[in-house]
This record gives structure tokens, C-alpha cells and sequence, in this order.
């Protein structure tokens, strides 16, 4: 008997040595996270749970420090994110190349796939490894975070399972505990009746050592939040006569024909006397237009106006009824009608979705001679936040005399003795950023086609039946929120439309300021580059160290961490309104009542505005690729490189290639003829997409010289990583 003893004290260390995954699922530094665990149950939410995240040290509700705000917005929420960081934690180092292999996602469902984790990094001080999904997550959805012992320590031995976790799933000392084992058991069982196919549940029963289910060694239970739920019933409501006036035409059309017009100026409201910004439209470019009407369309308000929840929509339990409105605003739009060669034919109208900071007579105008000359009206509204101030005009000048027709901005002036900004109103300085932003413009959007339905086609022979969208930039963002709602609109263009957008900002040269702003806005500021910013690879203020797609790394940039958990509180909750939230349901996925829309993606490589990996993530949560073309940069430029220098008033940036679909310089007898071809090549394959279904080879369009240069490709490869700022001629 003494013998035994000291036998196994002499393997009692070996025993303790064994690195196991930590498991203290409600807690936000062991995890595994997300978990279940951290919620409570609800009848108010669509998934039955409310977040309940514990708030940080030293926040109270009166907090306006950025993590307390935010914590307190994500309580509102019913489920974890469908872009979720991962974090799982270990008693000691680990292989960090095993990570990706040991670590999955599965839906419990029938059938649920296994989804594998991508971006990986390994935290060494505190020994935790975080990552993102391999995929964009469906909404209110279980899945089930397992690690099996395929992840090993430091020196190549298969980690155990923790007692805390066998006491969970074995002893079942929680509701939690209790939902956890029945999630692993259903997966179990789910693999045992499945009998052909790679299928990832058998990572729940690859053998079994004692450990659990098979050999996962730690696992957690979460549930993706409702992203589609509050738009689905904004939707529902405009569209049910519910709302007195939305939807609705605002007063009479003014229509005149292009032949009488002298000139068209815009003159927005700058909110400062005597500072002007007026811009006379170019007739010249709009060859094939015969008309041009303006009109008011009232839309319902959802935004907060006042108070610190001013440019928000509330949040409220998704299962509680949204409230009526009391405001409808009148929306400002303008259309370019072509010539039309029968008073019978009705006219297919593309509505164009303008970018961030544009408005309704930028990009716009430069497209509708295209179309025109293909048939299609082209109609662009007033988005949120955008055309400056709400007493902005524009001013007709005709063979009679000037008409002033009222073309109300959205704009909002956050300081009486500055001017309205191009974009003011739309972006919030935190981490809410452009998300309801993008919900309002598409519920503006939702009022816009219901007053052509609802009018027979607004009085010009519109054809309510043949109604397209084609969105640019932001205009792709808040139309993927349109398009995945509005069954009128059975095809929709996305042109250089990326996601998320907390990653679109955090990754843009242009838009990484904003990021700047929200990390200062924390108690203490996550700014970790001192003065000297050529330690940061955008020589700012900041260094995120996130890794890209099909990178592991191990962190060694302080304060980097930390940077990351506030961005990724931004992301889950922008999940409402972003489009990666919403792509899955154009065509793999629709919603309840749509039918698959007909969908075309374009982007160009180099995108400096919208990135690369960004607009690569939007095209993989679609499942457009095949439908995808790719602008090859470097070719265009390699033939004319002063493509890369263009510029434009008022924007402190080059401008190609994220524009190159419509732009002021594409007229422009200055700027390159290259960039003139390309842009009609792309606006041709859109016309042609949405009038034959069938999506062209846009090279076929490049005229004389550039014929045959086969600049457009269907990228067989994503562009993932920060190689598109390396695009040189």
C-alpha cells in the first residue's frame, strides 16, 4: 500500500503539468467566449435571451466612457454577434499552428457544417487565443464553440479538459451547465445519424478519451443575436399604410425638358452666411436624357433628433412592436428620364445609391447618360445626413426664366458657427458610427419605391414592375440592407461595397481618423503609438495588429489587444445594420416573404476607401462570387498611370480606384480617357445586367485602344490582405 501511494505521488506532477483550456464561461477573461452564459432568458426577445454583460470597473449608468456606453447598448441586444471574436484560453502556451485545426463552430441544426476560425492571434502574457469565424453567422442561431485536444501545448502534448468544464457538462450545476451538455449530446447524436460527408459533428465523437463528447476537452453555447428583426418591421409598417403619409408624394413634381434647360445649380444650405458651395450640374454629360424631374417623397423618421441618443434608432426588445413614427420627412429626389420612343412604353428605372459624403447630383449624373441611352430612367434620393441643410435648393434655369425648386438636405449642423458637413448626421463619433445611418437610408429607400408602386410610376411612365438598384460605396452598404427587404426590386448592382464597416473605417487610410476618435473616447485612451507614428503601419495614433485571413501571429504589440476588444464591441454592435448581416440574404438565404434577388458585385483592386479584404468579406458572405468582377488596377494603371493621381475638389485624397464606376472627373477633358472607358464599361454591364438577367464580360465594352486589354476579371482569388496598397504602375 505505501508503495502505491508514493507511485502516485511521483506522478502527481506530471499529471498537473497537462495545459487544459480555462472555463469560467461567465467570465469575459476566461471564457470560452461568447457564451450563453453570459444572457439572461426573456420572453421581449425573438431568441429568448438579452445580453447581461457585467459592466467594467468603475461604470455606472451615467458613465461616458466608451466601454461603459457600449456595454450598456449591448445589454439591449438579443444574442452575440454574427462576426463574433472567439476567445478561448489555456492554462499554459500553446502550439499556436494547431489552434485553427482544434478550434470550430457548429450550428445546432440538422446537418449543422462545421465553420472553422481564421484571423487567429495568441495573446502569450495571458495565454488566450482570439480569432474570428471563418464565415459570417446566421442570425438567431445556437452554435456550439468546441476545442478538441487537436489543439496541443507548447511542446507538441494534446491539452485535457479542465475540471470546471467535465463539472459542467457532467454534474450540470446551472441552467447554463444543463444547456451545454444537451447542445454537445444533440451534436453527438446529430453526427451518429449522419452517414455520408465530412459533416462537424465528428469533432464532438473523433474517439473517445475521457473527456467529454469525443475528445472536445472544452466547449461554450451561444446564440447570434436578431440582425434583420427591427428593418424587417419598418418595413412592414411603411408598407401597411400603418404610418399616416410615408410613402407618399410631397406636392407635385417639377418636370422640365432638357432642351428648354439653360442650366441646372444646386445651392446647398451651408448653415454659415455667405459661405457657399453652389455647383452647377454639367448638361453636356447627359447625352440620352430627355427629362429631368424633381419631387418630395415623405419618409418616416426613426432617428432620435435630441438628447444623447440623437442619430440613433432606439433599441428595443425584438419582440415587442416598434412604435409608430411620429415624424415623416419630406425626402428630396431628383430623375434623369431617357427619350422614350412610345407613349405606351413604360420606363425601367434604376435608383442609384449615392456614396458617403456625395449626394443625390454627384455620382448620379454621371451614370444617367448610360442608362439613358439604354433605356433606363435613373433616380437618386437625398440619403441621411447628406445635401447639407434642410433649406437647400436648386435652381432651374430655363428658355422662360429660373425656377427654384426646393431640394431639401439632411444634413445637421452640430455647431452654429460651423458649416454643415458633407456627411454631418450620418456618422456618429462612436461606436453606433454609420449603422442607422444605413437603416434610415434604407427605410427612406422602402418610402421611395412604395410612392412609384403606389402612384402607378410617379406620373412619368415609370415602370413599377422593372424597378433596379445600383449602390457605390455606402450606397452598396445601405442597399444590401434595401435589397434584402424590398421585394419590388428584384436586382440590385453593388459596386464597391465592403464589411464590415467597423472594419472598412478601421482598415481605410481615409476613415482610420474615426477610429482614432472612438478609442479616445475610452477611459483610459486605447491609443497605444506615441508621437513618433512610424511604429504604426499607418503612422497614426494607433496599431491594431490584426491579423488577416489565413494568418496566425502572436501578439506583440501592447495596448494592441485591448484595441481590439473595443473595435469588436463596435462591430457586434453594428451587426443590425451592416451589410455583412445582410448579404446572406439577397440570394443563398432571403427572408420570410422575398424570393432571391439577381445580384452583380464589381470592385476594383487598390480600393483605398473600401479595401480589399473588406469587399472580399462582403462577396464571400453573399455567396456572389460567381457574379463578381474585379477591376485589375494594375493593369489600368500599367497603361495609364496618371489614373492613380486622380483627385477631386474638396477630397484630400486620390479618388481611384474605389470611384471608378461614376465620378465629376469622368468628363472631364483633363483626366485620363482610360478612366472614362472604364467607368461606361461598368455602367454598360450593369444596364445590360438588369435589362437581360445575364451578367456580361465588361471588357467587351472598352472602346478603340483599350479593346481587348481584358482589364475586368472574375477574381479566382479574394484580395485579403493589405496588398492593395502596394498597387504601383
Amino acid at each position: 500500500m505505501k508503495l502505491r501511494w508514493s507511485f502516485l505521488l511521483f506522478q502527481l506532477p506530471l499529471w498537473c503539468a497537462n495545459t487544459t483550456v480555462l472555463f469560467q464561461p461567465t467570465s469575459l477573461s476566461v471564457g470560452p467566449f461568447p457564451a450563453n452564459a453570459l444572457t439572461v432568458q426573456t420572453a421581449t426577445q425573438q431568441t429568448g435571451l438579452q445580453v447581461s454583460l457585467p459592466l467594467p470597473p468603475g461604470c455606472t449608468v451615467l458613465s461616458t466612457a466608451a466601454q461603459c456606453i457600449n456595454t450598456q447598448l449591448l445589454n439591449q441586444l438579443d444574442g452575440f454577434s454574427l462576426n463574433p471574436r472567439i476567445m478561448v484560453c489555456f492554462s499554459g502556451l500553446v502550439d499556436i499552428t494547431t489552434l485553427r485545426k482544434g478550434i470550430s463552430i457548429t450550428a445546432l441544426e440538422p446537418g449543422g457544417r462545421s465553420i472553422g476560425i481564421n484571423q487567429v492571434i495568441f495573446d502569450p502574457a495571458g495565454m488566450c487565443a482570439y480569432a474570428k469565424p471563418d464565415e459570417v453567422l446566421d442570425q438567431q442561431t445556437q452554435y456550439l464553440l468546441m476545442v478538441t485536444s487537436d489543439v496541443t501545448d507548447a511542446n507538441g502534448k494534446k491539452l485535457k479538459a479542465s475540471q470546471d468544464y467535465r463539472d459542467c457538462v457532467d454534474e450540470v450545476r446551472s441552467v447554463y451547465c444543463a444547456a451545454l451538455s444537451k447542445a454537445l449530446s444533440a451534436v453527438k447524436s446529430n453526427h451518429d445519424n449522419t452517414s455520408a460527408g465530412e459533416n462537424a459533428t465528428q469533432i464532438a465523437n473523433k474517439s473517445s478519451n475521457g473527456d467529454g463528447v469525443g475528445d472536445v476537452i472544452a466547449a461554450s453555447l451561444f446564440t447570434t443575436l436578431s440582425a434583420t428583426s427591427w428593418l424587417e418591421r419598418a418595413h412592414a409598417q411603411i408598407n401597411s399604410g400603418a404610418i399616416p403619409g410615408a410613402g407618399q408624394l410631397y406636392g407635385p413634381l417639377s418636370t422640365f425638358d432638357l432642351t428648354v434647360i439653360k442650366s441646372i445649380t444646386w445651392m446647398p444650405q451651408t448653415g454659415v452666411p455667405g459661405l457657399s458651395l453652389d455647383q452647377t450640374l454639367p448638361l453636356d454629360v447627359l447625352t440620352g436624357v430627355e427629362r429631368i424631374a424633381f419631387g418630395l417623397v415623405l419618409s418616416p423618421l426613426y432617428l432620435n433628433t435630441s438628447g444623447p441618443q440623437a442619430g440613433t434608432i432606439s433599441t428595443i426588445p425584438t419582440n415587442a412592436p416598434i412604435s409608430i413614427p411620429s415624424t415623416v420627412v419630406p425626402v428630396s429626389f431628383h430623375l434623369f428620364l431617357p427619350a422614350s420612343n412610345s407613349s405606351l412604353g413604360k420606363i425601367p428605372v434604376i435608383i442609384y445609391g449615392h456614396g458617403l459624403g456625395d449626394s443625390q447630383f454627384g455620382a448620379p449624373t454621371f451614370a444617367a447618360s448610360t442608362w439613358a441611352q439604354k433605356g433606363f430612367a435613373t433616380l437618386a434620393i437625398e440619403i441621411t445626413g447628406h445635401g447639407f441643410g434642410p433649406l437647400s435648393t436648386t435652381q432651374v434655369t430655363t428658355n422662360s426664366g429660373n425656377v427654384i425648386v426646393p431640394t431639401p438636405g439632411r444634413g445637421i449642423q452640430f455647431s452654429p458657427t460651423a458649416p454643415i458637413g458633407s456627411s454631418d448626421g450620418c456618422i456618429l463619433p462612436n461606436a453606433i458610427a454609420t449603422r442607422d445611418c444605413s437603416r434610415q437610408s434604407a427605410v427612406d429607400l422602402f418610402a421611395m419605391v412604395a410612392a412609384i408602386k403606389a402612384t402607378g410610376g410617379l406620373g412619368l411612365n415609370l415602370d413599377p414592375s422593372r424597378i433596379y438598384y445600383a449602390g457605390q460605396s455606402f450606397g452598396a452598404f445601405y442597399g444590401t440592407l434595401f435589397e434584402a427587404l424590398e421585394p419590388s426590386v428584384a436586382a440590385g448592382a453593388l459596386n464597391s461595397g465592403g464589411g464590415t464597416q467597423v472594419e472598412v473605417a478601421r482598415l481605410s487610410p481615409i476613415a482610420r481618423q474615426l477610429g482614432t476618435v472612438y478609442l479616445a473616447s475610452s477611459t483610459p485612451p486605447l491609443l497605444n503609438v506615441p508621437p513618433a507614428p512610424s511604429q504604426a503601419y499607418f503612422h497614426d495614433a494607433f496599431n491594431d495588429e490584426y491579423v488577416f485571413r489565413g494568418q496566425t501571429i502572436t501578439d506583440n504589440i501592447p495596448g494592441a489587444l485591448a484595441i481590439q476588444a473595443a473595435f469588436e464591441q463596435a462591430d457586434w454592435l453594428g451587426m443590425l445594420g451592416d451589410p455583412l448581416s445582410y448579404a446572406v440574404h439577397l440570394k443563398t438565404a432571403p427572408l420570410a416573404g422575398m424570393a432571391p434577388k439577381r445580384i452583380l458585385a464589381q470592385f476594383a483592386l487598390g480600393d483605398l476607401e473600401v479595401p480589399n479584404p473588406t469587399e472580399s468579406a462582403f462577396v464571400r458572405a453573399g455567396g456572389f462570387r460567381p457574379a463578381t468582377w474585379l477591376l485589375r488596377t494594375d493593369l489600368a494603371a500599367g497603361i495609364d498611370p496618371r489614373l492613380l493621381g486622380l483627385t477631386q475638389p474638396g477630397v484630400p485624397f486620390p479618388i481611384y480606384p474605389h470611384r471608378f464606376l461614376s465620378n465629376p472627373t469622368l468628363f472631364d477633358p483633363l483626366s485620363p480617357s482610360l478612366e472614362t472607358a472604364i467607368a461606361i464599361a461598368a455602367q454598360k454591364q450593369i444596364a445590360d445586367f438588369f435589362a437581360s438577367g445575364l451578367i456580361q464580360d465588361p471588357n467587351q465594352y472598352l472602346p478603340g485602344s483599350f479593346s481587348g486589354q481584358g482589364l475586368f476579371e472574375r477574381p479566382v482569388l479574394l484580395p485579403d490582405d493589405l496588398n492593395f496598397l502596394q498597387i504601383q504602375p
